[in-house]
Parts: structure tokens; sequence; C-alpha cells
């Protein structure tokens, strides 16, 4: 029972700090840098948080007749007036069926949280089997293959916008900003 609960504190604790840690890493892969902006403060302006409650990934059930699903849960555009880029967060789950086929004209990370996910990589033909703890990064032109064996749930960044449609159940989690 102590390590179930463990196991459990864990996990939560990996989903809760995921973010920031995925936005670092996002940060230092860049591959533009602005020295002259990170000299400079952004604005005298304090800009309220956002938070979205019960985001987990527990709530995002994949769709009858489906093996894997995207989630995206929140998305921003930079505000920096020399970028129209855009960092946007989400879960991927999948379970076994059809092969999905993915093909990057942005960045993504993945940071698989638990079960097992198999990703090939089209350019070396080479399957990689990750498990919880993994962590893959596809570059723009990246073309890459995901399946599983039995299930598998990873937190992702992407630097694109979000999909259209939010996903049902994410809708209406975002708590509304007040002043401070």
């Amino acid at each position: 029972m102590a390590w179930y609960l463990y196991k459990q504190s864990r996990e939560v604790a990996i989903e809760r700090f995921l973010f920031l840690f995925v936005l670092a890493i996002i940060l230092n892969l860049s591959k533009v840098r602005y020295p002259e902006f990170e000299r400079q403060k952004v604005s005298n302006k304090i800009v309220p948080l956002t938070i979205i409650k019960g985001a987990g990934h527990e709530h995002i059930p994949i769709p009858d007749g489906e093996c894997a699903i995207i989630a995206d849960f929140h998305s921003i555009k930079s505000q920096r007036n020399d970028s129209d880029h855009y960092l946007t967060t989400g879960f991927y789950k999948v379970v076994p069926g059809p092969t999905r086929y993915g093909s990057y004209d942005y960045e993504e990370t993945k940071y698989v949280l638990s079960g097992q996910i198999d990703v090939t990589d089209e350019a070396t033909g080479i399957t990689h089997h990750l498990v919880a703890g993994d962590w893959a990064f596809f570059h723009v032109g990246s073309k890459a293959q995901f399946s599983t064996r039995s299930h598998g749930v990873a937190f992702y960044a992407v630097t694109r916008p979000a999909n259209d449609t939010p996903h049902i159940n994410l809708k209406g989690r975002e708590e509304s900003t007040s002043k401070l």
C-alpha cells in the first residue's frame, strides 16, 4: 500500500510541475535567441496568471473507435512584439489500434507520464519504446509513427496554436482572472 501511495503522489507531482519543466526545456532548446530582449523589462504591468483546474489526463477519454487522442488544454501566443509564436500544451493518450502518423511543421516535446508509447522515427527507421520518465523531441520536418502494446499517456508542449475544437472535457475549466 505504501508503494502505491508513493507512486500516486509521484505521478501527481510530475503532472503539476511538468509544465514549468517543459517550458524551461523549450526555451533552452530554442535556436532563436533575443539577447537584447533578455536584458530589458517586458512591462511594468502585472499580468494575472492563467489557472486551469482539473486539467489532468484522467478527464480525457479516447473516443469510441479511436486508439489515440490529442487534447490541447492551453495555448498562448507570444506577447513579444517581434514574435508570432505559440506555446500549446496538452496530453496525448494512446491505446492499441492502428498506427498513427505525425508530420511536424512545428516543434514538439513529449514526456511520457505512464504506460508505454512506441515511436518510429521515419528518418532513421528506429522504433523507440518510450516508458514513464522518457522524453522525446520532434523537430520541424520530423515524421513519426505512434503505437502502443498496452496504453500510454504523455504530456506535450508544441509551438503551434491550439486545435480549433477544444476537448469537450476541458471546456470551462479555465478560472477567470481577478485583481490582486
